[in-house]
């Protein structure tokens, strides 16, 4: 028997339903395979969001920064300040003048903690006998940094005394009392950094999926030449699917928030009517993502797809996930034309924080300049696939 009858042979005994199934299959494989970009999208975005995740998770959480508040200005200080910047943990990047420029640090997450070392710290290191303090306050908002930073203050200040001040004298090592302050979120609860980004990447998912699907959805239903014989000007359509995205996403939004405020006692410390203005921002960027998308898709079903790719990617250089800091350079760089990841230290600032427009203005400036670019490119493209 050839191996060609035999063959034969095998696939005759097969029930039909399943030689008809395996025809449907191969089907699928084969239009998978010329959909050749969707192909490798679905294949390396996830391993680039495993890899991204396994180095900011795996590697220890360095070159935080610091803010120095150095109210002494002796060498002891100045050894402290070195003896901080030496810690692994730690990068003194920050060197404020006074109180409130050490809290506006904080308040713009340009600093993890601010170290406040006090006058009359060399001169209890001279006497011996007194006891100074050094104050620690610490950006609560992100709950894991925080504790991190609290450690390695400890442990550099352990050090700088033990090893520092007076090596090999006789002399009595000084008493230094390190007093924590935690700012926004005293008992470190991660689910105050959790949940408020989940509010956000509520928002932009279902807003990015409703305006996604719009035109797609008139291509796939056939009415999209309707649209094209009406006197609608292109600006009139895009309003006309704009507005619909823009009140869902609104409605969402206030669904999301009273949940997180009144279920789960999330802290509303900043301005309510700033948020919703930024949160409005925000959903019309994202809207012309949407409407992007929508005019590439040629169904829905593909217009989710590109919905899925682009939130894998958002979600890995946001900050929704692990911190932008813990990245490589260059994909922190990538982070800055996300609009999400702006958005995030918006509704984070905002809430947990209470900070306002003077604090947050760069990142409503990122978001306002990608959402205006990306709107031209959407009314120019619609105009491009309408003709």
């Amino acid at each position: 028997m050839t191996l060609r009858s035999f063959l034969s042979t095998v696939v005759a005994s097969l029930p039909v339903a399943w030689i008809r199934i395996g025809n449907l299959v191969w089907k699928e494989f084969i239009q998978l395979r010329r959909d050749w970009m969707m192909t490798i999208f679905i294949i390396t975005l996830p391993v680039l969001q495993l890899v991204l995740m396994a180095q900011s998770t795996g590697s220890r959480i360095s070159d935080m920064c610091v803010a120095v508040l150095d109210l002494d200005h002796s060498s002891d200080s100045r050894r402290l300040t070195i003896a901080l910047d030496n810690r692994d943990e730690l990068r003194v990047c920050r060197f404020p003048t006074t109180m409130m420029e050490m809290r506006q640090a904080l308040d713009r997450g340009e600093a993890v903690a601010a170290v406040v070392i006090q006058p009359g710290f060399a001169a209890a290191r001279a006497d011996g006998t007194m006891t100074t303090y050094v104050q620690v306050v610490v950006d609560g908002s992100s709950s894991v940094p925080a504790r991190y930073a609290v450690g390695a203050v400890q442990s550099a200040v352990t050090g700088f005394v033990a090893h520092i001040l007076s090596p090999g004298t006789v002399l009595p090592p000084p008493v230094i009392d390190l007093r924590t302050t935690v700012l926004f979120n005293p008992r470190l609860n991660v689910q105050f950094y959790t949940l408020s980004a989940q509010v956000g990447f509520i928002v932009y998912q279902v807003t990015l999926v409703i305006a996604a699907i719009a035109l797609a959805r008139e291509r796939e239903l056939g009415t999209l030449e309707q649209l094209m014989v009406m006197p609608v000007r292109r600006f009139e359509l895009v309003t006309g699917k704009v507005v619909p995205a823009l009140v869902i996403g609104l409605v969402n939004f206030g669904i999301m928030l009273a949940v997180a405020v009144y279920g789960f006692r999330l802290p509303m410390r900043g301005s309510l009517p700033l948020l919703i203005g930024l949160t409005v921002l925000f959903i019309l960027t994202e809207v012309g993502y949407g409407i992007l998308i929508s005019i590439v898709a040629r169904t829905q079903q593909q217009a989710i797809l590109f919905v899925f790719v682009l939130a894998m990617v958002d979600m890995a250089f946001s900050g929704y996930l692990v911190r932008v800091e813990n990245l490589p350079l260059g994909l922190q760089a990538v982070a800055q034309i996300i609009p999400f990841h702006h958005y995030l230290v918006i509704i984070r600032g905002v809430m947990l924080k209470g900070i306002g427009l003077d604090a947050l203005w760069f990142h409503v400036s990122a978001i306002a300049g990608m959402g205006g670019l990306i709107t031209v490119v959407a009314i120019r493209s619609l105009g491009r696939s309408l003709d």
